[in-house]
């Protein structure tokens, strides 16, 4: 039920009953309903927060992508105010991603977006992130544990958790989540760092941010300024006057559609839609968010996405394992591996791409590929050949986290039958990630474990080999050279 059909509902019954009534003209039976209506809300039911079902919301979703232009706006909730407090994170990403997410894949109906059972709370978010995860008094947080929290814990409703600004308490609170409603996933796209001279396909640049706002809406970091801050009308800004630095010098922002037209890309900010922007969006230029405004951009999604299966057998199927990977001298390391023979016929290694690849734990677009050419060697079925070559770590790879894989058939050119034993990882103790400094990696065991996926139980967000060799073809398919 739903406040217009129970109006209706009330007013039929009025005028069925109304002969029995001295005068009983509209504005008489209005007022009943509107006695009726606050009755309602006595007994606690919430009648602003009910489904609007007669709306026709079958047929209500348009094509929002083009190859000129993307507009996911019309499945976002209403523009918010997190006022004074410093959780943009959790607006950009609770209230507006996750919002805006439901709305697309049909979790909820469009027609109830304004509708906070329908909206999910920031406020819940941020109490349900961990203390030192953020700064205290609404001071501000990152945005891994904003999404880690709605991987594993959900958000509430707006209704469950609703937010007045006067009145929202930051510190010493606890989150009620919503096991029905959580991310799948969530990963970096791009960072600052990745924009590179050469232009490269990944990264922080127009082509890869189009490409990843054509499958849905994103979540952006960005570097204010005093031209930002003020900014009050629908044009499109081009550039920034003296850098902010103020609490919300970093802002976290909803980045929701690319109109070429314009040459800009479409954000939805949480100040309000009276005092600031395009009725609180606005429109920024390509040019000026790669090169001045924007340092990061994620993406989230509500399900897991599998590979495609092969559609016929190959009779492809080879077995890689990598046995040790040492360092040896002069910044120079020795891999070891074999590459086992399951298929029906005879391989050979000129015509079989074995890649190995270094990537960053949790930011994918940061990868090198260390090697992938191998000695031409014959493999006949049920028999297998061991390999050592040589390699080095890249001089420009930055200090962090890692994983390294050898990848057979990494650009599904072969059509390997069995995906599953392609892949074999190098990770630290317990799987964890191996880390790089100066140029080194470690701690990498002696004793190299058996691991075909980094996706486990301590780490359900970890790169899938799908997603590792969908990366891996886009560069190829872009002519990228990355190393």
């Amino acid at each position: 039920m739903m406040v217009n059909k129970l109006k209706k509902g009330i007013f039929f019954v009025l005028v069925a009953f109304c002969p029995f009534f001295s005068s009983c003209d509209e504005e008489v039976i209005n007022t009943i309903i509107e006695v009726a209506l606050e009755f309602f809300d006595m007994l606690g039911y919430n009648m602003e927060d009910e489904v609007v079902e007669d709306q026709n919301t079958s047929d209500e979703i348009t094509d929002v992508v083009t190859d000129t232009k993307v507009d996911w706006e019309q499945y976002c909730p209403p523009i918010g105010n997190q006022g004074s407090y410093g959780t943009c994170v959790a607006w950009a990403t609770a209230y507006n991603l996750k919002t805006t997410l439901n709305m697309i894949d049909g979790t909820w109906k469009v027609a109830n977006k304004n509708s906070a059972m329908y909206q999910c709370s920031p406020v819940d978010l941020w109490h349900l992130m961990p203390t030192d995860s953020k700064s205290s008094n609404c001071g501000g947080s990152n945005f891994e544990p904003a999404f880690e929290v709605m991987i594993s814990k959900g958000v509430a409703s707006m209704s469950d958790v609703p937010f007045t600004n006067s009145k929202m308490v930051c510190d010493y609170v606890s989150g009620k989540g919503s096991s029905s409603n959580k991310l799948a996933e969530y990963r970096i796209v791009a960072y600052s760092s990745e924009l590179t001279v050469d232009g490269s396909s990944h990264g922080m640049n127009e082509n890869n941010i189009k490409n990843y706002l054509k499958m849905g809406p994103l979540v952006v970091g960005a570097k204010l300024g005093d031209r930002f801050m003020a900014w009050n009308s629908s044009d499109v800004i081009s550039y920034d006057t003296k850098t902010y630095q103020g609490q919300h010098a970093y802002h976290a922002m909803a980045l929701v559609g690319f109109d070429d037209s314009k040459g800009a890309f479409r954000l939805r900010n949480s100040w309000g839609a009276d005092d600031w922007g395009d009725n609180g969006s606005i429109w920024v230029d390509y040019d000026f968010f790669f090169d001045q405004f924007c340092f990061g951009v994620w993406r989230a999604s509500n399900s897991v996405t599998s590979a495609a299966s092969t559609k016929s057998s190959s009779g492809n199927d080879v077995k890689v394992t990598v046995v040790s990977d040492n360092f040896v001298e002069n910044g120079k390391r020795m891999l070891k591996f074999s590459i086992e023979n399951n298929g029906s016929s005879t391989i050979s290694t000129a015509n079989y791409p074995i890649t190995y690849l270094l990537f960053k734990a949790k930011h994918l677009t940061e990868k090198y590929l260390l090697f992938d050419n191998l000695e031409e060697k014959s493999i006949a079925p049920g028999q297998n050949a061991t390999f050592e070559v040589f390699y080095s770590i890249p001089q420009k790879a930055k200090d962090g986290k890692y994983y390294l894989a050898l990848i057979a058939d990494p650009y599904n050119e072969v059509g390997d039958d069995n995906q599953a034993d392609n892949f074999s990882f190098v990770t630290g103790n317990n799987m964890e990630p191996l880390y790089l400094s100066n140029g080194i990696l470690s701690p990498v065991p002696s004793s190299i474990q058996e691991v075909r996926t980094l996706v486990c139980e301590r780490f359900k967000n970890a790169y899938r080999n799908d997603e590792i060799k969908t990366s891996l073809i886009r560069m190829k398919k872009k002519n990228s050279n990355f190393d």
